[in-house]
């Protein structure tokens, strides 16, 4: 049914403050995204000391944890068409929550498995989020608001990952950046109350009534 109905905002149609809120939003869900697996480079020192591994060993956790974006990517893009943008983005912020048991795994292997869950969630994440803001953007600001939520959400949570380590890692050691998946996980299951769902998404499961009050709302 989504094939068949075609939803876009007015060409000319003026940003009201619904979209500002929702690119402010959506750029705190991208720094949290990818502060995630920018945290890696820092905590993989104090893995191969704890644990005593050879670096060769060590890298398996960016290697999974790469694997399971491109895993997340694909899924979460089928997850999204089946149960809309906003509930596949509060997906992974429940994943993110779960994820922070990382910081008390015994061995390097749970740490494994939890970084390829970790980066599934990111992965998936990050297209859904584009996805939301380009259908609820009109065309004339498409482009640069979404370059500009882009490009703040990369620079910021590689920014949040570096401040963060140099702030606690000296005082809590590495694992501290895995618990952390805790609060910022939990910060985008609050933020969820002001992610709107796709109109396209809601018209095809015949929501009509919440379709046009989000049609309204972004104008």
């Amino acid at each position: 049914a989504s094939q068949e109905i075609v939803v876009s905002p007015p060409e000319d149609a003026p940003l009201s403050r619904a979209h500002w809120t929702l690119m402010a939003v959506l750029v705190i869900a991208l720094i949290i995204d990818i502060m995630k697996p920018a945290s890696l480079g820092f905590t993989i020192p104090g893995m191969i000391e704890e644990y005593g591994v050879p670096k060769q060993t060590a890298s398996l956790v960016p290697f999974f944890a790469l694997v399971g974006t491109v895993f997340g990517s694909i899924v979460w893009g089928i997850i999204a068409d089946i149960y809309g943008r906003k509930a596949s983005i509060l997906l992974s912020a429940v994943m993110f929550v779960g994820t922070s048991i990382c910081g008390a795994m015994p061995s390097l292997y749970w740490n494994i498995g939890m970084c390829f869950m970790m980066g599934a969630a990111a992965g998936g994440m990050l297209p859904v989020t584009y996805a939301l803001l380009a259908e609820m953007m009109p065309s004339k600001h498409r482009g640069w608001s979404l370059v500009l939520v882009g490009g703040l959400g990369s620079v910021g949570g590689y920014f949040a990952a570096s401040g963060l380590s140099a702030l606690l890692q000296p005082e809590f050691g590495w694992r501290i950046l895995w618990l952390l998946n805790l609060p910022t996980g939990l910060s985008l299951v609050l933020l969820g109350a002001l992610i709107p769902e796709s109109a396209k998404f809601l018209l095809a499961r015949g929501r009509r009534e919440e379709a046009q009050r989000v049609m309204k709302r972004f104008g």
